[in-house]
């Protein structure tokens, strides 16, 4: 809750590895983008900050030194004229060459000790004929030696796989003292750009963090006797993702083959043939029908000549979006049984043509529902807008719009992409495709 009285104002909230850092981080932030997407991307996060003072390359990209300490003790006595075992590692074996020949790991040799001002000892034959070389008492095994040996452990960046936590809040946007919270949700770092002068860091995350099996590891497997819900579950559970199915529609299939794919990418895949939608945001992997969302009641409205409208722009297109009907056909290479269905609109163009579509199916009700899927997937994309808006939490992916003011293209819209921007002032850009109607 924010004092009436206050000013509107955008303010962002986020959490580095589950601190609260949003006290800090609002003195040096210089932009703030992140895109949420209705379906098929993942939703991405950039944060811009002034680096001059080198305060968060220091926080963010700080090196972390493990030292790996080894100590190893011996204990003996060692007295001038005895023969003792020399240990292994650089040792001068006793050879009566010219040259003494340097050996490393050199089995165990007996020798005889004698002082030295050059070296705390030397090692002779024991005919005290030939010097073959110099040691300390530490490599003489006998002497009381404690060792300490220090490992450098390889340098980790303290912001591989860290996790972000972000919202964005508008302060008292209707001056009735409430905020209104946009949950950005939960990021994995995956880039970090250092640049200047001036010096400023930019970190950007992603929702599927960068070594995720999900995305990373390619599989050759087969599925069978199984559902797309129970792919996506199985999928899911290798990352740590959770899932939410949004279909009534979930198709069985008794084989299917995952041939050198990532999880998401086959996962993808199989959505796009079952005409069901897919989404990734904060560890969660959603699959729903597009259809129902474009059903509920619209949430904003989008008015020519408002002066919350920076920019706009329309697009229509029928090449491959404008068909009339789909007809799915399947011819079983066994039985040679036939399985067809046709998919009509209401609302269809009589003139208009017909997609076909051959891909397996098990009955008449499965290939109507893949050919309304189908059809629909096609004609999504005819038309389309695009609006540049005073910032506002409320848009996010999957909201419906009314659009009006604007003649032909007025309609309700389903918002597919929105990205909010902070820079210097709060704005929000929206991608929109007509809803259909029908179907």
């Amino acid at each position: 809750m924010s004092d009436k009285t206050l000013a509107r104002r955008t303010a962002v909230k986020l959490y580095f590895k589950g601190a609260d850092i949003s006290k800090d981080l609002s003195k040096y932030l210089l932009s703030l983008s992140f895109t949420d997407k209705e379906e098929d991307e993942t939703d991405d996060i950039s944060i811009t900050l002034d680096d001059r003072e080198g305060k968060w390359i220091k926080d963010w990209l700080n090196t972390n030194k493990t030292a790996k300490t080894e100590t190893v003790t011996t204990t003996g006595e060692v007295k001038v004229g005895n023969i003792v075992q020399f240990k292994g590692g650089p040792v001068y074996i006793s050879s009566m060459a010219a040259e003494p020949t340097v050996t490393r790991g050199a089995s165990k040799c007996k020798c005889t000790i004698v002082n030295s001002n050059a070296h705390p000892y030397h090692l002779i034959s024991q005919d005290g004929k030939k010097v073959y070389g110099w040691v300390n008492a530490s490599d003489v095994e006998g002497e009381t030696v404690t060792k300490t040996k220090t490992t450098k452990a390889e340098d980790k960046r303290a912001f591989k796989g860290t996790e972000i936590h972000a919202m964005v809040v508008q302060k008292n946007p209707y001056t009735d003292g409430k905020d209104k919270v946009l949950d950005c949700g939960v990021f994995e770092i995956d880039t970090v750009n250092y640049s200047g002068p001036p010096q400023k860091i930019t970190i950007k995350a992603t929702s599927i963090p960068y070594k995720a099996k999900l995305r990373q590891t390619k599989y050759n497997r087969v599925w069978e006797n199984t559902t797309l819900k129970n792919m996506a579950q199985k999928i899911a559970g290798r990352s740590n993702f959770k899932v939410m199915y949004l279909s009534n529609s979930n198709p069985v299939y008794k084989r299917k083959e995952q041939i050198n794919m990532t999880d998401i990418a086959f996962l993808k895949k199989m959505c796009k043939k079952a005409g069901i939608s897919l989404k990734i945001t904060s560890k969660t992997i959603v699959l729903f029908d597009a259809a129902d969302y474009e059903k509920k009641a619209e949430v904003k409205k989008i008015k020519a000549g408002k002066g919350n409208i920076i920019s706009y722009s329309f697009s229509t297109k029928t090449a491959d979006t404008a068909y009339s009907s789909c007809r799915v056909v399947y011819t079983d290479p066994d039985t040679k049984e036939t399985i067809e269905a046709t998919y009509t609109p209401e609302n269809a163009n009589a003139d208009g043509q017909t997609l076909e579509i051959k891909q397996k199916v098990s009955s008449v009700a499965e290939a109507k529902e893949l050919a309304k899927k189908s059809l629909r997937a096609k004609n999504k994309g005819e038309t389309t807008a695009e609006f540049t808006l005073v910032g506002d939490v409320d848009y996010v992916a999957g909201i419906t719009v009314r659009v009006y003011g604007y003649g032909e293209f007025n309609g309700k819209y389903i918002v597919e992409q929105a990205n909010h921007s902070i820079t210097g002032g709060y704005k929000v850009q929206v991608k929109l495709r007509s809803c259909l109607e029908g179907y």
